[in-house]
């Protein structure tokens, strides 16, 4: 990629954010379509946030993504959300057009593409969701909009459980399911990080009683577990031995960067592009 002054600059923000992929993956894609932009990470502090962002203005930087911990403090500093993101209550890719700043989500779409093109249905599916954390809310957000027949959401500390229960119900009038009244689920997913460094040999189950032995998973199931790295969680592997088709996170890691790419620089990217930046960017 030959930099020059014609060169438009992209970036991601987050503290920390030495670990991101998402330089490699977009300097990857302006490559294979021969456009002139570079993708660079900042590490951005929360009490550097708004001067960050007057710095995207003031240097003209086309884009931005957003990592933790800025995805919601962030808003406050652009100057349009649009109605997906303010719903989903984060935002993770800023576009600049001529000074004005843009805010979108393209995590949760992304991960919903992410199941679409694995052949996953989520409309009239029953889900289970195992974690509660802060990516979660989008993630059930968007889920939601695809009507499902119902998710139950279940976590260690079930008051997150609560808590997110009535955000969800409040803002959509949607009623999560917070008790394992019955093991019959369409789909499962794990957002914890059970399973990746340090915690490789633990199963996201070992915390709630109901689910321990997993005899809930079979070869009906579609297992899909947010963790990229290691490929193949001990979840997932036990899940294969059960049956059940099983999907990791690179997928969404990989479509809500193709989607953001397309907003930063109005560039529909060809078809077969994911499967490139699995093959060439990852090696899977």
């Amino acid at each position: 990629m030959l930099i020059n002054g014609h060169t438009k600059q992209l970036g991601i923000i987050g503290d920390p954010v030495d670990h991101s992929f998402s330089p490699v993956m977009h300097n990857f894609i302006s490559g294979e379509i021969g456009n002139n932009y570079v993708y660079s990470a900042f590490h951005v502090t929360p009490d550097d946030l708004k001067a960050a962002i007057d710095g995207v203005r003031a240097l003209g930087i086309r884009g931005l993504n957003v990592t933790a911990p800025h995805k919601t403090a962030v808003m406050e500093h652009i100057d349009e959300v649009s109605e997906q993101a303010r719903l989903l209550g984060s935002v993770n890719t800023i576009v600049n057009r001529d000074g004005r700043l843009y805010g979108y989500n393209t995590d949760a779409d992304g991960f919903y593409m992410s199941l679409e093109k694995a052949g996953i249905t989520v409309t009239g599916s029953k889900i289970l969701i195992i974690g509660a954390g802060g990516v979660v809310k989008p993630v059930l957000t968007r889920l939601i909009q695809g009507d499902p027949k119902s998710v139950t959401v279940v976590n260690r500390t079930m008051s997150k459980v609560y808590e997110l229960a009535e955000k969800v119900k409040s803002q959509s009038g949607y009623e999560v399911k917070t008790s394992l009244d019955y093991l019959d689920f369409d789909i499962v997913i794990n957002m914890t990080s059970a399973g990746m460094e340090p915690q490789l040999d633990r199963l996201p189950t070992d915390a709630i009683d109901e689910l321990r032995d997993l005899s809930f998973i079979n070869e009906k199931t579609a297992v899909v577990d947010m963790i990229y790295n290691p490929d193949e969680t001990l979840f997932l592997k036990e899940a294969k031995k059960r049956g059940a088709k099983t999907m990791n996170g690179l997928g969404m890691l990989v479509y809500q960067g193709i989607i953001a790419y397309e907003l930063f620089t109005d560039t529909t990217l060809p078809d077969d592009m994911a499967d490139k930046i699995k093959r060439e960017v990852f090696g899977r």
